[in-house]
């Protein structure tokens, strides 16, 4: 499968306009992951913010196989190394910085990624 292209958050059902606020750096936890979502109405949109040193990555929070989210319960959403994405539902990884499925039920698919910018020490949707 093809990597798809990064989705706008105002494309999506519940996503904020373009320059919204998604999370200040010094917000995300040492592991450097933060479930986000976004509401209107009874429409939801739920992202993974995730900081890997100075990169960041920002993805829809829904795993390619089922539709669930990858975390359960917090804001972890790596495996237990901390160098992959693990789905708690079905135990499929991801390469985080590429989103792509390297294990379980979706392999080769990816992750939805999310159009964002940093700046100031934050990061704004696109």
């Amino acid at each position: 499968m093809k990597k798809p292209d990064a989705v706008f958050l105002d494309d999506l059902p519940g996503g904020p306009k373009p320059g919204t606020l998604i999370v200040e750096l010094d917000d995300l936890p040492d592991h450097g992951g933060k479930d986000i979502q976004f509401c209107e109405g009874t429409r939801r949109t739920q992202l993974i913010v995730q900081r890997f040193g100075t990169d960041v990555r920002v993805y829809v929070n829904s795993c390619p196989h089922a539709g669930t989210p990858l975390n359960l319960f917090d804001d972890r959403f790596l495996d237990q190394s901390g160098t992959k994405f693990l789905c708690r539902t079905h135990g499929a990884l991801f390469e985080p910085l590429s989103g792509r499925c390297v294990r379980g039920p979706c392999k080769g698919d990816y992750l939805l990624p999310v159009a964002f910018e940093v700046r100031d020490g934050s990061v704004y949707s696109f």
